[in-house]
């Protein structure tokens, strides 16, 4: 069996195109804006006036602006009202530049990210919107389940992860409730959840960010937060018996030059954050900076930040890994990137670029080193932008900012050897940060690279560049498009600002004389271009969902089927149950009926969970879930083909867990449905056969995993052709659909909507009367209709569908009679189809109402 749980979700790239707003449409026609969409929320998430178009708005003060703007236009990002907003702060920032922040709620419960941000340049005029807003939120903003309880199931699904390598009691250190939008991280199109953010941690090893539904208790979703100046030094852990250096002690005393390393270069990474930026220590509040050398719950050769102290193992502690770490600690305190996908991979870079600036500018384990400026893409040489180079742990250098492909790393963003589009590493966050290490290089020292010419701009321009997008415009879920609009307008505000020099020593550098100008955008948009920022690998990984789309069923599969099943009233008379494996440590779950659907689906499904659950050792989950139908009878009629379409949505482990059809034909045994019967969307894998699964349906072809480039799914419709089972005129036949899960651990799951059984050819009303063993009178009826079951069997409810196929009414038959009176005058005239179910069977009959 399996043993490793991976919560990786690789990007999602969705195409959407919606209408754009008319108010947007005159805020662009009107201001000369340029704006930039997103695929997620499909509203604008990034609006730049130029200088020269800078808003000049008639209030007095920077948040008395922001009101006027947005009373103006909040229609123009979707929005439903203005009040749908609130104020969050008004700062100036370290370079004399005003900013307004404004946070997205739903219903009074804030937006995970829906926050917008407004800039104004030194004539305090407006320059730049950015950030997200979600729109059509559907949820009940009032939760099922209290913070306590989520806080518990946090946890515990934490404990099941076997992340908790150290044995720290874990505890659920935050708890908010909060609109959560899946996939936003992802860049997939949004879907809004009522959720509670647990941050689950140890304050050692484990760090775990969990959304879990406020209505149901299950998993939405999860970022990690472990990064693998007054300063204290431990080895191995916290305890003060540990403590082998603290300010004021002397220097190096008794420590080891890997622990020398560590304190020295902490120095400088906080001497240059404030000098530079006037930002002191990794919260701006002058937080004590503590490094653990030798981690026992680090695996070793490695580094990390995991939101309390820095930790290093022997031979890995150089000073550019040490600064990168700590860069990690400035990130989560400013932009806030998570770690996953390309946001995760802009928080790796970031560490990377602050690292190798540190390292290239204190002076320091840099003895007889060759740092000359590179001209050629040449791997060897020179070991400028070598990122660990002096790592021993590590072997040499572990990332190639100048060359990005020298370590494997993509160069640029289609560059389809090198760019990550598996799940691992947390969507590649340590593989894809290359285009933006790449773009920095260059930056700093100019170069030609894919047909553009980049002319270097120095280091203290670059950070300053990097440091204004990361305190100004960046976002939890910023992706490399919105990092390039964030680049653009920086460079923007920042023209004719004389910037503070650099250094690492505790003596600021000054001012440096250095400013942009008006032709630093230009060239800046050329090194975007080059490492391609704004273009989409989603071509280039063959991101593929599992369910392709299909063409439309005739009109007969939908207005007049033979059965139909979409779950709006319930279970009906379908059953369901469950076989586990092992019962003693099963948890207790069915197929269940549920609304607030993936994408957005309006209505109601039903589900079987693929459960984030099990150990795969002694907390064994594997088993089945079955959902068996009603028999459903087919007529005597002879003319064409009986098919069977179901519309549908999969996301699971992909080989380990999934579901697949058995059927009964005629009382026969359950047999599994072939591949050979589907026309369209057959089953598009086979699970896991190998003494590694446990699932019960290991083997068998299935329905598993999820769309390409994402951990969820999308709705799609399979068909299938039951003239390929045996199915003929007569036939009687019932459906089991089987979920098999294995052990432990799990995504999403499988959700069923309408079921149709059908034949596209016309069956007259007199057919379908005459062969189905039920009788309805008069028909045409003006008024009230006999239904008659020749089978002698109990009728238990009628459902009348319009022509469209739509549900109209529902009627109960308590007293399980074998004839029933229907009263169909309040009905508009027209064509309905009546569905008749029994004891042992459903049945349709057409009635005309005139």
């Amino acid at each position: 069996m399996k043993k490793t749980l991976s919560l990786a979700i690789v990007l999602a790239y969705t195409c959407g195109f919606a209408q754009e707003s008319k108010e947007l449409t005159k805020l662009k026609k009107e201001t000369h804006a340029s704006v930039t969409i997103s695929n997620s929320t499909l509203n604008p998430n990034f609006i730049r006036f130029e200088n020269s178009d800078a808003l000049q708005l008639k209030s007095a003060g920077a948040k008395a602006k922001i009101t006027e703007f947005l009373a103006e236009n909040f229609k123009a990002f979707n929005l439903k009202s203005v009040n749908d907003l609130v104020f969050v702060e008004e700062k100036t920032d370290n370079y004399g530049l005003k900013n307004v922040t404004y946070r997205q709620q739903y219903q009074g419960v804030p937006v995970y990210d829906g926050i917008l941000k407004f800039h104004f340049n030194g004539k305090e005029q407006l320059t730049s919107v950015n950030g997200n807003t979600i729109s059509n939120i559907k949820v009940n903003s009032t939760p099922d389940i209290s913070a306590a309880d989520a806080g518990n199931i946090a946890k515990n699904l934490v404990t099941k992860q076997d992340l908790n390598k150290s044995g720290t009691a874990l505890e659920a250190a935050k708890t908010n409730l909060l609109i959560f939008p899946k996939y936003l991280a992802q860049g997939g199109v949004v879907t809004s959840y009522l959720a509670y953010e647990v941050e689950v941690t140890n304050k050692k090893d484990v760090r775990e960010f969990l959304f879990i539904d406020a209505h149901t208790g299950e998993l939405v979703e999860q970022f990690t937060g472990i990064h693998p100046i007054d300063r204290k030094l431990y080895e191995t852990n916290t305890n003060s018996s540990n403590l082998k250096w603290k300010e004021g002690d002397a220097f190096p005393g008794t420590l080891s030059s890997w622990q020398q390393n560590e304190v020295t270069t902490s120095e400088h990474v906080y001497n240059f954050f404030k000098n530079a930026f006037g930002y002191v220590s990794y919260d701006s509040a002058d937080h004590t900076m503590i490094t653990v050398n030798n981690d026992p719950t680090i695996s070793c050769p490695n580094a990390r930040w995991n939101g309390t102290y820095a930790g290093y193992c022997d031979g890995t502690a150089t000073d550019d890994v040490i600064a990168h770490e700590w860069g990690h600690a400035y990130t989560e305190y400013t932009s806030g990137l998570i770690y996953q996908y390309q946001s995760g991979a802009l928080n790796e870079s970031y560490s990377d670029v602050w690292g190798e600036t540190i390292d290239l500018l204190n002076n320091y384990m840099d003895e007889g080193e060759n740092l000359s400026v590179r001209t050629t893409a040449s791997c060897s040489g020179s070991l400028r932008w070598k990122m660990g180079e002096d790592a021993t742990a590590f072997g040499g250098a572990i990332r190639d900012m100048w060359n990005p492909n020298c370590n494997s790393q993509p160069s640029k963003v289609l560059d389809p050897s090198y760019y990550y589009c598996g799940t691992a590493d947390s969507g590649g966050v340590h593989t894809n940060s290359g285009p933006t290490n790449h773009l920095y290089a260059l930056l700093v020292d100019g170069g030609t690279y894919n047909g553009y010419t980049i002319t270097g701009i120095g280091f203290i321009k670059a950070a300053h560049l990097w440091w204004k997008a990361q305190t100004t415009y960046l976002t939890a879920t910023s992706d490399f498009a919105n990092f390039a609009d964030a680049l653009e307008a920086s460079a923007n505000d920042l023209i004719g600002i004389n910037l503070q020099g650099l250094s690492t020593t505790a003596n600021p550098a000054g001012l440096s004389g250095k400013s942009f100008t008006s032709a630093d955008i230009q060239n800046i948009k050329n090194g975007i271009l080059a490492v391609q920022l704004r273009s989409s690998p989603a071509t280039q990984c063959n991101y593929q969902p599992i369910l392709k789309a299909v063409p439309d069923l005739c009109a007969s599969a939908t207005s007049n089927p033979l059965f139909k099943e979409d779950w709006e009233n319930g279970l009906g008379n379908w059953t369901v149950s469950n076989v586990p494996t092992k019962p003693a440590t099963w948890e207790a779950r069915d197929w269940t009926v549920k609304g607030n659907l993936p994408k957005s689906r309006a209505g109601k499904a039903i589900f079987a969970i693929d459960p984030i659950n099990g150990d795969c050792n002694t907390d064994l989950q594997n088993g089945i879930l079955r959902l068996e139908s009603p028999t459903i009878t087919f007529p005597a009629f002879t003319t064409g083909k009986y098919e069977m379409a179901f519309n549908h949505y999969i996301a699971t482990e992909a080989t380990w867990d999934g579901g697949n059809i058995k059927y009964s034909l005629n009382g026969g045994a359950w047999t599994l449905l072939p591949v050979t019967a589907f026309t369209q969307n057959a089953y598009n894998s086979a699970l896991d056969g190998t003494a590694q699964s446990d699932n019960p349906l290991k083997g068998q072809r299935a329905f598993t995993g999820t769309d390409g480039g994402s951990l969820g799914g999308s709705w799609g419709q399979s068909v299938i052709d039951l003239s390929k089972i045996g199915v003929t005129s007569g036939s009687k036949i019932k459906f089991r659909f089987e979920f098999g899960t294995d052990g432990c651990n799990g995504i999403e799951g499988w959700y069923l909507d309408e079921i149709y059984v059908y034949n596209c050819s016309t069956l007259a009303v007199e057919d379908v009367q005459k062969q189905n063993g039920i009788n309805v009178y008069p028909n045409p009826t003006s008024g009230f209709v006999t239904i008659q079951n020749k089978n002698n069997t109990n009728l238990k409810n009628v459902e009348i569908y319009n022509s469209a196929g739509q549900l109209i009414q529902k009627f109960n038959l308590n007293n399980n009679t074998k004839n029933a009176s229907l009263d169909m005058s309040q009905l508009v005239n027209g064509t309905y189809v009546l569905k008749v179910v029994s004891d042992i069977e459903s049945n349709t009959v057409k009635v005309i109402k005139k």
